[in-house]
Order: structure tokens, then C-alpha cells, then sequence
């Protein structure tokens, strides 16, 4: 009987895959032959998942007996003698639970999608293809062979392969039978690609055409006014009394003539989720309840099915290590042992910049530097089409890298200068494997010293009582604007002349505030003496520190609360500004709504309508004050101001010029723009709460947790959820915090920690999105780090014995 009603409901699933949801339309050119797809035999019917106990012995090629024990919620606590052995293992479990992903990912990055889709991901491809990412990624590799430590990474590479190796059609997972492909060998180069593929995500984004663009449109005046760099008041990552200013600085003063003076027409708006980062903080012992360090981290990504984060327990003689780790790339990214506690959140200076070239010839041969003529190398990228044939894309690369965008004429091609694509100086792939056997901040600090790029800001607690925060990466060294606008590409002074050495970089020990926190805002103060150009954070920081500050016995549970916080600074500036005349519009609904957000605690909750008419309210905001750009935006990228500056101005100068709409006869101001937003949202929200029947901040702005593929079924969609971008639980429509972490440094550790997903990439697994719904509660797992065979026996599902074989590798 159990088995007729899995067959029928998985029948169901099929007939809602294929039909009701419409997806043999979208790959209609890609669809595998159904015969193959549902064969009873090998097919996708092979993908049951056993329900109960599973006990399975391996001859893997490692050097001692092994074990990976998987507990209720599928998280695998891999055992073994040495080093070698545990990456071996680490890379073939993160294969046999997340290979498709991790084989996506790679092709992903490698602009190799149309070989799986077809035609509908061309651009995708053409654009990974014109980033370089793939050259980065040779780049890479090419160095990193080089180095002896390179031999421990190649252990996780074999892990995968070994998983790969020994599977049959019938064992692929469901994507792979989908889509009619077969799993490929795992190389360096593909764990290259992954780690590029992350750097492109955190530091391969620039602003460089839209701010040349404001700067070539409006006076001086105006744009310093509105796209200023820096706050009046800040909190950054590094406070003033713990900068180190450094004697001797490097690289060189901006040469402003440097700037490119022109408009650039609209080839490309590069545009960010704006909750995407990270929040970090530890609170130091002296503001605990315990005496004991609390460690917290919750990096705000993309969130998909699979997650992109792999929880696991890594246990050797030498050390005892949980964490989540980056599929298809050795170590524990964000985690803690019996020792120490780290995480990151991204630092978010620019490291690309773009270059406008200057041909020499029609044909795009040769380009101009220093006076000279040089050849532009050439790269042809041929990219395979499933369904279709071959498509081929010349590329060219100047002396700054790949022209990512080309004009027709020619005299608007920009060239990408990107910290990616140089080759690495030492052997960062160990960065988190170094790191997670760590016992102190200065062996911490040796560890991840070859860390180069997307630079972070590494958070560090101990159970000693350490906290710490340091800026780690390489940066250009740059001066006073310099990589904020498009420069021209005709003179290499123009380049970067030298990187901020590593011990200049900005680094917070042990402050007397006893908390140290880092949410995306700037890393230092303008006293800091380089440069520093970026996308960075200016309202869930100032929360943050806020009741860090005021706060004190801090215990684990208030840690969750925190992190769970969906209060918005940003609500409540603007609410406290809106006119008291606006209670007066729309008459009773005027009233009604001026009143409930001034009683509104602003707080993003999911059964709330506040945020709902607030949200509203700041798009007419932004459409009424910035209404001479947006009139532009077709044609020229033009950045919106943050909202930080248009409450500033609304304060300060509410008479500016900006205020005034430009297609009215009338002069308007700040008020006359306030008032006007406010009477809009009014007839807005008073058609939306007829049309809905109940209106709130869940249904109006759900989550949406997709698996790559975007197919229905496999995805968790319409989330309804707390949060905001500005909030520290910051959620956006697909983005959140991917992994919350909480470690409390007692005697034993304490940890708790939970992810918007599940273990496994099986859809049909148990264990494929178990999580989700504690997630969006609030709920936190405990994590099993300190857990005694006894305890962990009580609680595995599965236990994996793995034994050497007689040829070591």
C-alpha cells in the first residue's frame, strides 16, 4: 500500500512537472526522450529514497579506516586519520549529495549553460564569456599548480571524481536525467571556476557608466550633493581609535583627467539586490551572560535550491571543525572548532574598473597606449548550443583584460580591469582549510594570509576570549576617486600602480567596546588614507551596533532574536518626516494610514500592512524627486541617489532643484513631493486592499527560494516571510540570510545555526528542503559538534565505512 501511494503521488508530481506548469514550453528544444527519462528500471523512478537506517561499507583509495555518519537532518560527520583522508571524503560526499549543483555551477561560471538549455541561456553565456570568467579561472589554476600545498586540494578533487567514477546512468540525479547530459570528470579548473564564479558575485560588479554618466549630467554642485561617498555620522567595520595609519603609503595620486567626459549610451545597467551581504558581530565575554564569546554570521546571498551552502562536521585527531562549506571547494567557509569561531561578510571595494579603448584600425586589431600601437589579442569562444549549432564570439583582450561591451562605432568598447583575473600570489584554496584548524588568532591569522580576492572582512572569536575583525584580500591602492568613473584606456599611468600592503589593511582586536560588527557598511572612515569606492551598507549596521552598545548579558537565544530582527532604520527616518498635513489627504484612508505608520513599530513582519504602504510610499518618493532621471533611464544608466541622501536633503535643503518636477509649471520642494507620494500610495494601496483579500508584507512581497532549473516543483515559492533589505534579517524577493550561525565559546561549545534548504540535492529526499519552514520561523538546529558516538549513533540515518584499498593515491 505505501509503495501504490508513492507511485501515485509521484505520477502526480510528474503530470504537474511536465503540464500544469507549463516547462515543456520553455525547453521544448532540450526535453529528454521520455522513454529514456521514465524508464522503470533507470530512470527517474530510481531516485526512491529508503526510508529508515542504511549501513554501507566503500574501498576507497585513503591511507586509514574512515566514517561519515549522517544525523537526523542528513548533515554527514566525516571521520578520519589525517588531513589528506578527510578532504578525500569531504569532496565525495559533497558529490553524492550535490553534484548536479555543483556541475551547474561550474558550467554555470564557465558560460557553458546553452550545452544543457539550449538557446534560452545564450546571453547568459556570451556574458560569463565576455567577463572572462573562464580565463580567470585558468589563470588560477595555472598558478596555483605551481605550489606544493596544491597536492592537499587535489585530495578533495579526487573525493569528487571517485564519487563520479563509480556511478551508473541509473544513479544520476534527477537534473542530469532530465536534461539528457552526463555528470563530467571534476578538474581543478572546475573548482577554479566555482570560487571565480563567487568572486564574480561579491566584487565583479561596477558603477563605473553610471556614475560617468551623472557626473557628465548634472553641474558639480548637484552630484557632489547627491552622490556623496560618506555619511555625517559613520560606523565602520574598523573603528577611528583602532586605525593604524601608516607611515609610508603606496600606489599614486588620481590624475582627473584621467575621467572620461562624455555620456555613455545605455549598453549596460548593472544592478545589485540591495540586501545582498552579510551581518557579523561577536559579543566579547565582559557583555555576556556567561563570561564566554558569542560569535554570530548570517551572509545574505541568492537563495536556491540546493542551498549553496553544505553543513558538515570534519573530525581528525588534529582537529574538530563544523561548518558549511562551498560546494566543489575544499574547507569550511563560515564555522567554528573546540577553539576559535569565523565567518565573513563581503567588503565590497571596488575591484573593476572599466577602460574606454581607443582603436587603431576599423577592425578592432589594435588599439592605442602610451603613444603606441599594440595588438589586441584575440580569444574565439565557441560556444555549444544543445539542439542547435555551435555559436562563435571573438573576444578581445587589451592590456586591462576582455572587452566586455562593444559599441557599434566602436568608440564606446570598455575593457574590464578586473583583480579576478590576475594570477594569484599564494595558495588561497587553503585559505579554508588552514583556517578551520586553527587554535588562535595568530595561527588564524598565518592561515588566511594568502586570501586575495573577493576580499572580506574575516571575523574571528576564540574561546580564550579573542574577537577580531580584519580586512583581508588584496585592494589596489588607490587616491580620491580614483576606479569610481570610466577612465581612458589610452594611457597605463591610468592602471594601478600598487596594492595596500596586507598589514595596512583596516583590523579591529579586542576594541574596548568588547563587541566587534561588520554588516557591508565602509570598512574605515574617510581618515583611513586610501581610497576606499564601493557598493556599501548604511541601516542595518547602525541596528546592529546600536544594541550591541546599549545591550549587555547577552545570551545564545538573544543572538537569534537579533539576527531574526526585522526592524527598518530607514522606515523610521522618513516615517518621522512625512508632513503632518498628509494626515488631511483621502480623507478617512488619509488618516487611517498616517496614523497606523506613525504607530508603526517598523518592523518588517509578514502579517503587517505597514511595510506594504511604506514600500509604496518610497517608489513615489524616488519617482516624484528623481523624476529628470528616470525620464533617462531607457537611454542612459543613471544611478538612482541612495535613500540615506534623499533623507538628508529632505532635512537639510528641502528647496534643492532636484525636488522640482520637471513636466509641471509649478516650483515644488521636499514637502510638495512628500505630500505628493503620500496621496498616491493612498490611491494605491486603497485599490490593492480591494482587489486582495488580505493585504500584508507576506503575500505582497513573498519569498521565492528557486531551484535552477525554475521549475515549480522543485522550488519552494511564495514564501511568506519577515524581513527586509534594510532590516538585519535582510530578505528580498529570491535573497536572504543563506546561513544564520550562532557560536556560543563555553566549555563545550555551544552552536546553533539553520539554512533556507536542506542537505541533499534529491528532490525526492527527505532532506531536500526540510528546513525551509524552521527557517523562515525563526527555528535554529542545534549543531552536533561536540557529540559523542553514543549521542551521534542515537540520532544517524546513515553510516558510511570507508576503507582503504590497496593502491593508495
Amino acid at each position: 500500500m505505501q509503495k501504490f501511494v508513492y507511485g501515485l503521488h509521484f505520477s502526480i508530481f510528474l503530470f504537474v512537472l511536465f503540464f500544469l506548469n507549463g516547462n515543456i514550453e520553455l525547453f521544448r528544444k532540450t526535453i529528454p526522450p521520455f522513454g529514456k527519462f521514465l524508464d522503470p528500471a533507470k530512470g527517474v523512478w530510481h531516485h526512491n529514497v529508503p526510508i529508515g537506517y542504511v549501513e554501507d561499507n566503500l574501498t576507497l583509495p585513503i591511507s586509514k579506516q574512515a566514517s561519515v555518519i549522517y544525523d537526523e537532518r542528513w548533515v554527514p560527520h566525516i571521520m578520519a586519520e589525517n588531513l589528506e583522508d578527510i578532504l578525500f571524503l569531504q569532496g565525495y560526499t559533497e558529490a553524492e549529495n550535490r553534484l548536479f549543483q555543483m556541475e551547474l555551477m561550474s558550467r554555470a561560471a564557465a558560460g557553458e549553460l546553452s550545452s544543457i538549455f539550449g538557446e534560452v541561456t545564450i546571453e547568459l553565456d556570451l556574458d560569463k564569456r565576455r567577463r572572462g570568467i573562464k580565463f580567470a579561472a585558468e589563470n588560477a589554476v595555472n598558478a596555483w599548480k605551481q605550489m606544493p600545498e596544491f597536492d592537499l586540494a587535489q585530495k578533495y578533487i579526487d573525493g569528487v571524481n571517485a564519487y563520479i567514477s563509480q556511478l551508473k546512468p541509473e544513479d544520476y540525479s534527477l537534473e542530469f536525467k532530465l536534461f539528457n547530459i552526463q555528470p563530467e570528470p571534476w578538474t581543478e579548473l572546475k573548482s577554479a571556476l566555482i570560487f571565480k564564479e563567487m568572486s564574480l558575485f561579491l566584487c565583479g560588479k561596477n558603477e563605473d557608466i553610471e556614475y560617468t554618466n551623472a557626473k557628465n549630467t548634472f553641474t558639480q554642485d548637484i552630484f557632489n550633493q547627491w552622490y556623496p561617498e560618506h555619511e555625517d555620522i559613520e560606523n565602520p567595520v574598523v573603528p577611528d581609535h583602532s586605525l593604524v595609519i601608516p607611515d609610508t603609503l603606496f600606489g599614486k595620486q588620481q590624475d582627473n583627467s584621467s575621467f572620461y567626459d562624455g555620456i555613455i549610451k545605455k549598453t549596460f545597467f548593472e544592478t545589485r539586490n540591495p540586501g545582498i551581504g552579510s551581518n557579523q558581530w561577536t559579543v566579547g565575554k565582559s557583555k555576556t551572560k556567561s563570561g564566554s564569546n558569542i560569535f554570530c554570521n548570517d551572509p545574505h546571498l541568492s537563495l536556491g535550491l540546493p542551498s549553496i551552502w553544505f553543513e558538515q562536521h570534519l573530525k581528525t585527531p588534529q582537529f574538530n571543525a563544523y561548518g558549511v562549506s562551498f560546494p566543489g571547494f575544499p574547507g569550511i567557509m563560515i564555522g567554528f572548532n573546540d577553539f576559535i569561531a569565523w565567518g565573513e561578510t563581503n567588503v565590497g571595494q571596488d575591484v573593476e574598473d572599466l577602460f574606454l579603448i581607443e582603436w587603431a584600425d576599423d577592425k578592432k586589431n589594435t588599439y592605442y597606449l602610451d603613444g603606441k600601437k599594440l595588438k589586441a589579442e584575440i580569444r574565439i569562444e565557441k560556444i555549444a548550443i544543445k539542439g542547435a549549432d555551435p555559436l562563435y564570439d571573438t573576444i578581445r583582450y587589451t592590456k586591462w583584460g576582455p572587452i566586455f561591451k562593444s559599441s557599434k562605432d566602436g568608440k564606446n568598447d570598455l575593457s574590464i580591469r578586473w583583480l579576478s583575473h590576475d594570477k594569484p600570489k599564494g595558495a588561497e584554496f587553503m585559505t579554508f582549510v588552514n583556517g578551520m584548524m586553527c587554535k588562535n588568532y595568530d595561527e588564524y591569522l598565518t592561515a588566511t594570509e594568502k586570501f586575495q580576492t573577493p576580499a572580506q572582512n574575516f571575523g574571528f572569536s576564540s574561546a580564550s576570549g579573542d574577537i577580531a575583525i580584519r580586512i583581508n584580500g588584496m585592494l589596489p591602492a588607490k587616491y580620491d576617486q580614483d576606479g569610481r568613473f570610466v577612465e581612458y584606456g589610452n594611457n597605463s599611468k591610468n592602471d594601478w600602480s600598487a596594492f595596500i600592503p596586507r598589514q595596512q589593511n583596516p583590523h579591529v582586536v579586542n576594541p574596548p567596546e568588547n563587541y566587534v560588527s561588520s554588516a557591508n557598511q565602509r570598512s574605515a572612515s574617510k581618515n583611513y588614507p586610501y581610497y576606499f569606492t564601493g557598493n556599501f551598507e548604511n541601516y542595518r549596521n547602525k541596528t546592529i551596533i546600536e544594541k550591541l552598545k546599549t545591550g549587555s548579558d547577552f545570551t545564545a537565544q538573544d543572538m537569534q532574536k537579533m539576527q531574526m530582527s526585522s526592524f527598518s532604520p530607514k522606515a523610521k527616518e522618513f516615517v518621522s518626516v512625512i508632513p503632518t498635513d498628509c494626515r488631511q489627504m483621502g480623507s478617512a484612508s488619509g488618516i487611517n494610514w498616517y496614523d497606523k505608520l506613525k504607530e508603526w513599530s517598523f518592523e518588517y513582519l509578514k502579517d503587517k500592512t505597514e511595510p506594504v504602504f511604506f514600500e509604496i510610499y518610497m517608489k513615489h518618493l524616488r519617482m516624484n524627486t528623481f523624476d529628470e532621471i528616470y525620464s533617462k533611464l531607457d537611454e542612459v544608466a543613471i544611478p538612482i541617489p541612495k535613500d540615506w541622501v534623499l533623507y538628508k536633503n529632505i532635512l537639510n535643503d528641502p528647496l534643492n532643484e532636484i525636488f522640482n518636477i520637471k513636466k509641471t509649471s509649478t516650483i515644488e520642494n521636499a514637502d510638495n513631493i512628500q505630500k505628493l507620494a503620500f496621496f498616491k500610495s493612498i490611491r494605491e494601496i486603497d485599490s490593492l486592499m480591494t482587489a486582495w483579500k488580505n493585504l500584508n508584507w507576506g503575500n505582497y512581497n513573498p519569498l521565492h527560494i528557486y531551484h535552477p532549473t525554475r521549475i515549480p516543483a522543485l522550488s519552494a515559492n511564495n514564501l511568506a516571510a519577515d524581513g527586509c533589505p534594510d532590516a538585519i534579517n535582510a530578505k528580498g524577493n529570491s535573497f536572504g540570510p543563506s546561513w544564520r550561525m550562532i557560536v556560543h565559546q563555553k566549555n563545550p561549545v555551544e552552536a546553533y545555526g539553520v539554512y533556507p534548504g536542506g542537505q541533499s540535492g534529491n528532490p525526492f529526499s527527505p532532506y531536500y528542503k526540510n528546513m525551509v519552514n524552521d527557517w523562515v520561523e525563526g527555528k535554529y538546529h542545534v549543531l552536533h559538534q561536540n557529540i559523542t558516538m553514543e549521542e551521534l549513533s542515537k540520532k544517524q540515518v546513515k553510516k558510511v565505512v570507508a576503507s582503504p584499498n590497496k593502491v593508495k593515491s
